[in-house]
């Protein structure tokens, strides 16, 4: 994990006391994102969440979806949030107190999660893939876990379809493709659905979710750092950069500046009765 927290961690190494802390500072400031609070609602219909029933969140960071999913499910239902930080677990658990909710959370890795088959109605996932040694191995854990004709559904973000404007077309290109390239898996989103097919899944569909993007999300994505490496390994110089940043300072006074990037919702059905 690097010193400071963003999207393009690797999110394997946060039980260090001031990390865990960056770490829960950017979830908490990307989970009130216009487009993560859009996936969050359209991940709840693809899922078909209803009173009674079983589900598992798996990486659920601070727990913030997992509470979500515990209010609809009621208490007859039941929902358990996974996550490889004891540090996020600890903060999801905090949270959770005093709620009432049938909520618990354990500590798992999605390749390989201690729960018995078709132990779930419903299993999601969301910005977890993306950081994965196996996604597919993952997503063949989640369907194991999912009972027959329960839904899997996944989002994740699609970082070569930002849309960002500035003052040269080269620099903006260039910059997409280092930060989109520091992700293990940035293509998964449109890769699921095949994933989903290889693995006997038929049933699967797939919404994009578009979401605003202005210039503080740099801070809130934690992508400074990572502008100064695409400088470092000489991807861009620093007066491009320092151009484009000005310009995003101009666009961001006048309320002039607009830029989007999709993610994907894929939906896979669990074959049987």
């Amino acid at each position: 994990m690097n010193a400071t927290s963003t999207i393009f961690s690797d999110f394997h190494d946060l039980d260090q006391a001031t990390t865990s802390k960056e770490a829960v500072r950017f979830l908490d400031a990307l989970n009130t994102s216009q487009q993560v609070q859009e996936m969050q609602q359209l991940t709840h219909l693809m899922l078909g969440v209803a009173p009674g029933q079983r589900i598992l969140d798996a990486g659920c960071g601070v727990g913030d979806v997992t509470r979500d999913l515990a209010t609809l499910v009621g208490p007859r239902g039941h929902v358990v949030g996974v996550d490889l930080s004891e540090a996020l677990l600890a903060e999801a658990r905090a949270r959770t107190q005093g709620t009432g909710l049938s909520v618990e959370y354990r500590k798992g890795d999605l390749h390989t999660l201690d729960f018995p088959s078709e132990s779930f109605d419903r299993c999601r996932s969301s910005r977890v893939f993306i950081y994965l040694d196996d996604p597919r191995k993952a997503l063949s854990e989640l369907l194991r876990l999912t009972r027959p004709g329960g839904a899997v559904v996944l989002f994740e973000p699609e970082f070569d379809t930002w849309a960002l404007d500035g003052p040269d077309r080269g620099v903006v290109r260039a910059l997409i493709h280092f930060w989109t390239d520091q992700l293990r898996n940035p293509w998964i989103g449109r890769q699921l659905p095949r994933m989903f097919h290889s693995l006997g899944v038929d049933q699967v569909a797939m919404r994009p979710v578009v979401g605003t993007w202005v210039p503080r999300m740099l801070e809130t994505f934690g992508m400074y750092p990572v502008l100064e490496k695409a400088i470092a390994e000489r991807v861009v110089t620093r007066e491009q950069v320092d151009a484009w940043l000005q310009f995003l300072k101009e666009g961001e006074k006048n309320d002039s500046f607009y830029g989007c990037m999709a993610g994907m919702v894929v939906r896979g059905i669990k074959p049987g009765p």
